[in-house]
């Protein structure tokens, strides 16, 4: 499925990519192979770290995210929990997480359990006071996203969502992320043709 290791790379006159010269594996991921969930859910999130990088540019933080997510999707099974966590998680690694407690606009936090809109471009959850139009996100999966971003991938495992709370929280966090990448996810389109968990 995939490798990390130490690379080689050198710089083509005129060329975007660069020459791979050497590279010396240092963990194989072969346990993804043999899983067509594990596998679909592993591309997904390389995809997502490839497309919301800016190239070229060191990501220590994200490489020990994904990394790490690898890890325990060869450990574990694939679950659409962890995969909403490790969503949300490299987003705020990027500087590119919403507001979730707290209006984006206006900075109110006592939003308790009501429903707000969400709005990605503006930066996260925007309160009824502030915009009265766009998609209404409802309390409870504000609630979840918030509560999801403060999840290690560990602690993903011992969570499990509601069906349409998963939803609700997948869409939230799709349109977050179609604001930051032009053009379709070619994974993600596998795993909903799937129509495992995702």
């Amino acid at each position: 499925m995939g490798a990390e290791g130490q690379a080689a790379l050198r710089e083509r006159p005129g060329a975007d990519l660069l020459l791979l010269e050497e590279f010396d594996v240092e963990q194989a991921h072969l346990g993804l192979a043999g899983d067509m969930g594990k596998t679909a859910h592993a591309a997904y999130a390389l995809e997502l770290c490839d497309r919301l990088c800016p190239p070229r540019q060191a990501e220590p933080a994200v490489f020990g995210w994904l990394s790490e997510l690898l890890l325990r999707l060869e450990a574990g099974r694939a679950s659409a929990e962890r995969l909403r966590v490790f969503e949300i998680g490299l987003l705020g690694r990027l500087g590119l997480g919403p507001a979730l407690d707290r209006c984006a606009l206006c900075g109110r936090r006592d939003l308790g359990e009501e429903n707000t809109r969400w709005h990605p471009e503006k930066g996260g959850v925007v309160c009824p006071s502030c915009i009265q139009r766009g998609d209404v996100l409802t309390g409870e999966t504000r609630q979840a996203l918030a509560h999801l971003a403060r999840l290690s991938l560990g602690e993903a495992e011992t969570v499990t969502l509601d069906r349409a709370i998963n939803a609700s929280c997948r869409r939230a966090i799709l349109g977050l992320v179609r604001t930051h990448v032009a053009g379709p996810l070619r994974s993600l389109e596998f795993i909903e043709k799937m129509g495992g968990d995702r």
